[in-house]
């Protein structure tokens, strides 16, 4: 048995850690049960299995019953869709829109649109928050001039979800239980995946990387370019902290005035406000583990300048100065980590992590940092070199050529979409936030981090996961338990040999960068009103 109480005061959020309001003291919860489940085929094949559970009983039994999304890119329904009139600019009037998602794979059965109408008309409470930027999306000339200035990717992912909406909204029982979560920062998105279901007598929370989209399918061993990604099925008390998030976000919107959006040529509200109140629900409490576990939220601040050429939005009453704490969990176990870091993410732009990464490498010789990116998300648009300035600038200045040999970044063929870091094997995290400045501070997001009475889920977790790097079957995954000899798969000059594992050729370092690069002018201002905004700091005078 560990000792838990020093794990948690070492790397979870304590009090003296926290700055309120906008830093407080995470929800933190024992006696619960965290599951890794990496790919989206592991996570797919599991919710299709939660929601099988659901519906199927008595009416009373069902009216009991609930499913609640908040979701990025809801990528629901297959065809064709017209953007709204006279918003396209110059560009391809038609958005293309992948086949109907199904949790069996792209247009195959068990597609979720279809499952949650079933679940809605069996009585159970199923409502769905899919996010639209209020700024780009609700006005037809800020929409067109945001196209013509690179935003086409927000339009059609946008679109994506609001036709989901208005394909849900069909269903009678769903007419006023899908909505759109208007709640963001003029330049920031609700960027969670978060599903809560289950019933009074017990509840599940997913949260993590994967939205509902056709090409989130995958699993090892990827073929390249496949998608890989991580989602955490929470049991436990904990479950209560994801609920009562979804709870406040759905009546927060509730209360706000309804936004005008358009698919195509049909009109569709943000919300219906004069709906009841979601109400609180006391879930049960009953020990499903030994995980230790704080739920971890990010919402923005509304600060704004004196003139704006997108509409601002209102401060989000449940969090007036925003709420940082994955932040300060982030920025707690980089602190506290002694023997090593290891990261994946999709985009490594925060050049204050990178400077808490060089500062812990500078004060502990022994620690090893890995970082892990893939191939760029094909649906992204081609972004100016913001991961190697943040290298550049919050790595690599200032650090000696001994220190940057604690340190390795590696790129996979793959698209590596997983929001994840471990440290030493005793702590990890696993959410929506990416290493970036907008998901500590702007975009809304949700993540859980987890310490073990038992300490033995972190390692498992490593284990899987750089398995999936290292292209080892099952059998061989015991192989790099031993954190010596799997960090001496990584660099020939750390830990200890004898593993009989070699890093694939498919997994290529990242060469550094120099300690000067900096973006230009124009790169700067997209990066800090666009790209990767700090809620933090006014916002506004957009040029678009």
């Amino acid at each position: 048995m560990a000792d838990i109480n020093a794990l948690m005061k070492k790397y979870f959020v304590q009090p003296e850690d926290t700055v309120p309001p906008s830093q407080p003291l995470p929800a933190t919860f024992g006696g619960c049960k965290i599951t890794p489940l990496i790919d989206g085929t592991a996570y797919f094949d599991e919710l299709k299995k939660q929601l099988a559970k659901l519906g199927a009983g008595t009416p009373a039994e069902n009216a009991d019953q609930f499913i609640y999304i908040a979701g990025w890119d809801l990528h629901l329904v297959g065809g064709k869709i017209l953007p709204a009139p006279g918003s396209s600019g110059a560009y391809t009037p038609l958005v293309e829109l992948a086949k109907p998602f199904s949790l069996d794979g792209p247009a195959l059965p068990a597609q979720l649109n279809d499952l949650l109408k079933d679940k809605a008309r069996a009585g159970v409470d199923v409502r769905i928050l899919g996010w639209a930027s209020f700024a780009l999306m609700s006005d037809n000339f800020a929409q067109s001039k945001g196209v013509d200035h690179g935003l086409a990717n927000t339009r059609n992912i946008n679109l994506a979800t609001l036709n989901a909406i208005l394909d849900l909204r069909n269903e009678p029982k769903l007419a006023e239980k899908a909505w759109v979560n208007i709640l963001t920062h003029s330049a920031g998105s609700a960027h969670t995946k978060l599903v809560v279901l289950g019933s009074s007598s017990g509840a599940i929370g997913f949260t993590g990387g994967l939205d509902f989209v056709g090409d989130r399918h995958g699993s090892a061993p990827h073929p390249a370019g496949q998608w890989h990604d991580v989602q955490a099925k929470v049991e436990g008390p904990a479950v209560q902290a994801m609920f009562d998030f979804f709870r406040a976000m759905w009546n927060e919107v509730r209360g706000r005035k309804v936004r005008p959006f358009r698919v195509g040529f049909a009109g569709l509200d943000s919300h219906t406000p004069g709906s009841p109140e979601l109400a609180a629900r006391t879930l049960p409490t009953t020990s499903q583990g030994k995980h230790h576990v704080q739920s971890l939220r990010t919402l923005p601040q509304f600060n704004y300048k004196s003139t704006n050429r997108l509409p601002e939005n209102d401060k989000i009453s449940f969090a007036p100065s925003g709420m940082f704490e994955i932040s300060t969990a982030w920025f707690k176990a980089i602190k506290a980590a002694e023997n090593f870091i290891y990261i994946e993410d999709q985009s490594f732009w925060s050049i204050d992590l990178m400077k808490a990464l060089r500062d812990a490498i500078q004060t502990k010789p022994a620690l090893r940092v890995i970082l892990v990116v893939g191939v760029a998300d094909p649906n992204d648009p081609k972004f100016p070199p913001y991961g190697l300035v943040a290298l550049s600038q919050g790595l690599v200045k200032g650090t000696t050529p001994a220190q940057l040999g604690q340190f390795a970044m590696f790129s996979r063929d793959v698209i590596v979409h997983t929001k994840s870091t471990i440290v030493d094997d005793h702590w990890a995290i696993i959410g929506s936030a990416n290493f970036m400045r907008r998901s500590l501070y702007t975009d809304i997001e949700h993540s859980v981090s987890v310490v073990d009475e038992d300490d033995t889920l972190v390692q498992q977790y490593r284990v899987q996961l750089w398995s999936d790097a290292f292209d080892l079957a099952p059998a061989d995954q015991p192989k790099i338990a031993d954190i010596g000899k799997a960090l001496n798969v990584w660099n020939a000059s750390w830990g200890t040999p004898g593993s009989g594992v070699t890093l694939p050729s498919r997994v290529k370092p990242v060469v550094l960068p120099p300690d000067n690069k900096t973006l230009k002018p124009n790169e700067q201002q997209s990066y800090d009103m666009l790209a990767d905004v700090d809620s933090r700091d006014d916002w506004g005078a957009c040029s678009l």
